[in-house]
């Protein structure tokens, strides 16, 4: 409980779902009062621990237990329809464990391949759906929020602009070499816009936006496109996983975040970028070179 007031509350982001307010103030005293905050908030606390003391076996443990007692009861509660299930307490544990499914599924396991955190996004669709469900008041979600201001061409520094223009030619050449113009319109318009979406937070990132929205919307890039798109890389599509390493890339390039990078064995950004690497065909693998190059700071991204 003092490790989650003193330093985690303080490390989560001011959106995706929970206002700063939340966090440090909302959370800590409704779970003096219901388990389905309670356990979660501890899990979450207990899984910073562990993030940032890997060797302390009692921290892992302590992460595994409550995140299971959170996941029963939150999924009670959702059973019971009229309980407090139907409350804000239901809403803010399914922010909870999120968060925390998101760095579970960048964790490795021991003889097991590396796989796309699709469990993850999956858990954020349905936080969403619980949201649209609940009609939760003094909150928000994924899809509700402004997007972060970019500036025109004219206003972006020389450098800026070269980058942004290297980086434009790069996903116009993949969408080529795919030929997606040829496809049929649904998929082409899933690649089109995840494509868009890359382009328009990398121009906001050179915009100089404030890195805390841009972390929001580059973790979670697969929730925020089309349904398709998910779909799309639940398959291993070539195409759509490229993208996707083009978007995760740029979280290390901003402030870093505990929950959105991780840390120690739940680091996401390496071990997701050098895992669709093992995912790719061997002759699509050129289409990671560019994401590789900016992981192994061959290319270097500046704002200034």
């Amino acid at each position: 409980m003092h490790h989650y007031t003193a330093v985690v509350s303080s490390t989560m982001p001011s959106c995706n779902g929970a206002p700063t307010k939340a966090w440090k103030q909302t959370i800590p005293q409704l779970s003096f009062s219901s388990e389905i905050v309670l356990n979660p908030m501890l899990a979450l606390a207990a899984l910073h621990l562990h993030s940032h003391s890997p060797n302390d076996g009692d921290t892992a443990i302590a992460t595994r237990r409550y995140f299971g007692r959170a996941l029963t009861h939150h999924r009670n509660a959702l059973s019971d329809s009229g309980g407090e299930g139907s409350s804000e307490q239901l809403w803010l544990s399914a922010v909870l464990l999120g968060h925390m499914c998101w760095l579970f599924e960048h964790q490795p396991q021991p003889n097991t391949k590396y796989e796309l955190p699709i469990q993850a996004f999956k858990m954020l669709e349905g936080v969403g759906a619980l949201f649209m469900q609940k009609n939760v008041k003094g909150y928000s979600w994924l899809g509700q929020e402004t997007l972060p201001h970019v500036l025109p061409d004219e206003h972006l520094s020389i450098a800026a602009k070269s980058q942004l223009y290297g980086i434009e030619e790069d996903l116009a050449y993949l969408l080529t070499t795919f030929d997606v113009l040829a496809m049929a319109p649904n998929a082409r318009n899933i690649y089109i816009e995840a494509k868009d979406y890359v382009l328009y937070h990398f121009r906001a990132f050179y915009s100089g936006a404030d890195a805390m929205i841009l972390q929001r919307f580059v973790a979670y890039m697969a929730v925020r496109c089309q349904v398709g798109y998910l779909d799309m890389l639940q398959r291993h599509d070539p195409l759509a996983m490229a993208l996707l390493a083009r978007m995760l890339v740029l979280l290390n390039e901003l402030d870093y975040s505990w929950w959105a990078n991780g840390k120690g064995e739940y680091e996401v950004v390496e071990r997701d970028v050098r895992g669709i690497c093992q995912l790719m065909p061997e002759n699509l693998l050129w289409t990671m070179d560019w994401p590789c190059m900016v992981l192994d700071k061959k290319v270097v991204l500046c704002r200034d």
